[in-house]
């Protein structure tokens, strides 16, 4: 991980001087971009919440492993609900108001999974609101926000990116989520601290969003894109 930080200079400048480079670094010059690729990695992030939950309840509700991998499946179902009514939502509000909300219910899930994963219905309802907070800054969101903020000959390079930032994400959230719970032993306490640490990164992405363009300047921005791009 050190190594690759020490080499993303090395990866910036390769991909300069690149025709066809992989990554389209001239991307990032859009602020929007940088914030949203950001919020990208922290979403990653996120979704080792749901890696964890089976092992979670197997210590905290003293379930088998087969029956503990079961209680997934509400999260599952939030989030496979509330990603169309998201899609929807987008187009009337914009993506600054509803990724707000989808943060800070995702927040609000993870925290109550931190310090109620002993109750077995409470395990459920915080599963559930964890999938709805997820629904809000999963995919459609992100992809909106580059879609605006791409010319449409490298939107396809904008959807590759917002991949890349969230993979990255993951991984560095199930090694460090990893360790947390392993530097306790594998106990309850670990688990507990180690989604209270995917609930402060949910509220770092909450403060990123702020930045965010709001529906109006988002429209505007397309427009002019879309007026270049004719010329």
């Amino acid at each position: 991980m050190v190594m690759a930080v020490f080499l993303l200079p090395v990866l910036v400048k390769v991909e300069l001087e690149e025709l066809d480079p992989v990554i389209q670094i001239d991307l990032y010059r859009s602020f929007e971009v940088k914030l949203a690729t950001s919020i990208a990695i922290g979403t990653g992030y996120c979704q080792t919440a749901i890696v964890f939950m089976p092992s979670l309840a197997v210590v905290a509700l003293s379930l088998t492993t087969s029956l503990a991998s079961l209680m997934v499946i509400p999260l599952v179902l939030a989030l496979g609900v509330s990603a169309p009514i998201i899609g929807r939502l987008l187009d009337k509000f914009g993506t600054k108001i509803v990724m707000l909300f989808g943060i800070f219910i995702l927040a609000v899930g993870l925290l109550c999974l931190s310090l109620s994963a002993t109750s077995f219905y409470l395990f459920i309802v915080s599963g559930v609101v964890v999938g709805l907070g997820l629904g809000a800054v999963l995919g459609s969101p992100l992809r909106y926000i580059m879609l605006g903020e791409s010319p449409p000959d490298k939107r396809a390079a904008g959807q590759a990116i917002i991949n890349f930032n969230a993979s990255a994400g993951q991984l560095v959230g199930g090694a460090l989520i990893g360790a947390v719970i392993g530097s306790q032993g594998g106990k309850l306490t670990g688990y507990q601290s180690a989604y209270i640490l995917i609930a402060f990164i949910a509220i770092v992405m909450m403060l990123l969003t702020l930045g965010l363009k709001n529906r109006a300047e988002q429209l505007e921005t397309m427009k002019t894109i879309q007026t270049k791009s004719s010329t």
